[in-house]
């Protein structure tokens, strides 16, 4: 005899009888979502849901998988991530889709990808020109070094925005197909770097064109800090993503939020004054606190200054995007049964 599990409330007045299989599809959807309103008693074995109508003892009708409100777990690791990776052209295909959605695969919607975060890296140059009192004959480096680490910035913003609305806004999908939701902010994660792609060329030639900073061989340890940021704007994502499912409001705080980390990090003010030897350099332990401040500042000690970070950007950077993508992919994964009811 199978193992009883707790009796659940369905909705719907149509039974489900040896003749009668219509809504069926949309009993599997209804089960957790519905159970406590108490229209109609199912009693429901364990894998299987029993169809009970008047005059006709209970017929087993199909195995269906149960998923409760509520209820919260990780499934079992090695065949999510099975799934998840054999599932990943899926993704890409969902991040296609939104991109041509925007139109940002035209001419004009890669330019402005380009002129967007540029107009925006001359606004911030013309603020610190003017809190600086800095002569704008020598502002090239400035805007040089505040474009460097705004479009860097921008990618993990628009990351971590977009898939902070990939599960509330794919509802329809979530409840239709069966994959798994990961896929959805690492999308969002995606779609954010192909949106970044066409400022980089922009950056190399402001460089060039603005700042008499060398080109040497140490650029390419930009590469480690990119994949940082990636790694660690996909755990974001994911826990952003679940987290508007519970609290809708998250979404409306999100960009103030963005904001004011952007002021907290090396974006428009020079990491040199905060590392050892520079002049606020007993600051240097607390700034190793915000991840922002590894991540940009050795991108941009890498990609503008041509010069190897100091080791102790390396490490924590390291280590805050592995704890964000961890945590924030395992607190995903453990919600991901209850979205199908709360959405």
């Amino acid at each position: 005899m199978s193992k009883q599990v707790p009796t659940v409330l369905m909705a719907g007045s149509a039974s489900l009888t040896s003749g009668n299989t219509e809504g069926i599809d949309g009993l599997v959807l209804a089960v957790g979502a519905v159970r406590r309103i108490g229209w109609v008693r199912w009693p429901v074995e364990e894998g299987k849901v029993l169809a009970k109508s008047a005059g006709e003892s209970p017929a087993v009708r199909d195995e269906l998988h149960i998923y409760e409100a509520g209820r919260a777990g990780l499934p079992k690791f090695r065949p999510y991530v099975r799934d998840l990776v054999a599932r990943w052209p899926f993704a890409a295909e969902f991040s296609r889709s939104s991109i041509r959605s925007a139109h940002t695969d035209t001419v004009f919607g890669r330019l402005w990808l380009i002129i967007n975060p540029t107009l925006l890296a001359v606004v911030y140059f013309i603020l610190v020109i003017i809190l600086t009192q800095r002569p704008l004959r020598e502002g090239g480096p400035v805007l040089a070094q505040i474009c460097c680490g705004l479009f860097l910035y921008t990618f993990f913003q628009s990351a971590v925005a977009t898939g902070s609305g990939s599960v509330t806004g794919g509802g329809a999908l979530i409840s239709r197909m069966a994959f798994p939701r990961l896929l959805m902010p690492f999308a969002a994660v995606r779609t954010a770097f192909f949106r970044f792609t066409p400022t980089l060329p922009v950056f190399l030639i402001l460089k060039a064109v603005l700042t008499n900073e060398p080109w040497r061989w140490e650029m390419l340890e930009s590469l480690y800090f990119m994949g940082l940021m990636i790694v660690f704007a996909a755990g974001l994502s994911a826990f952003m993503g679940a987290l508007q499912v519970y609290f809708r409001d998250a979404g409306s705080f999100l960009p103030y939020f963005l904001r004011i980390w952007m002021y907290l990090s090396p974006v428009l003010w020079p990491l040199a004054d905060y590392v050892p030897g520079g002049q606020h350099e007993n600051l240097f332990g607390l700034m190793l606190f915000n991840p922002m401040f590894s991540i940009c500042g050795g991108w941009a000690d890498a990609l503008l200054f041509s010069q190897t970070a100091p080791w102790q950007l390396w490490i924590a950077g390291l280590g805050w995007s592995l704890a964000a993508f961890a945590g924030g992919s395992l607190f995903f994964m453990s919600k991901e049964r209850d979205f199908a009811v709360r959405i």
